[in-house]
């Protein structure tokens, strides 16, 4: 009967200890943009160079990347690239140059802090995404709020 006790308040004594979350946060800063050839609807490798206008961020990605005052340039060759958009704006322009072509899209978004735990640093997503104007043949939003769940969140056909 002791040692019943003894267990029973020690397992009352360690559930009482505070458990901190910060690593269940599946909310990103950034959105997946997917490639993809317009006529077979496969995946497309791309080989742009990636600017963002006015990003403040370094990236989470494996590219070539130079960084020029606000703006940020991104060489890659990929079929998909993790863009960070800027939390103190609504919107955001992804410019893709190549020697042949020049396009780009203007995403909106609007900003959202999330606090899970006050031990945790706050939350960032974006919700709300959308096409604002763009120049590629066609572009679709998949899904329009960052998180770690979704795979992508704007498709790109050309």
């Amino acid at each position: 009967m002791k040692k019943i006790f003894i267990i029973v308040f020690g397992l009352l004594i360690f559930s009482c200890q505070e458990i901190e979350n910060c690593g269940t946060d599946d909310n990103t800063d950034f959105v997946i943009v997917r490639f993809f050839d317009l006529e077979t609807q496969q995946p497309k490798t791309v080989g742009f160079t990636f600017t963002i206008e006015g990003s403040p961020y370094n990236f989470r990605f494996l590219a070539d990347t130079t960084i020029s005052g606000t703006d940020t340039t991104i060489v890659s060759d990929s079929t998909f690239i993790l863009f960070p958009l800027n939390p103190l704006n609504e919107r955001t322009r992804l410019q893709f140059d190549s020697d042949t072509s020049s396009h780009f899209v203007e995403l909106s978004y609007e900003t959202s802090y999330s606090i899970f735990d006050e031990a945790c640093d706050p939350s960032l997503t974006f919700v709300g995404i959308d096409t604002v104007s763009q120049s590629f043949d066609s572009t679709v939003v998949v899904g329009n709020v960052t998180n770690r769940l979704l795979d992508t969140n704007v498709e790109i056909y050309f």
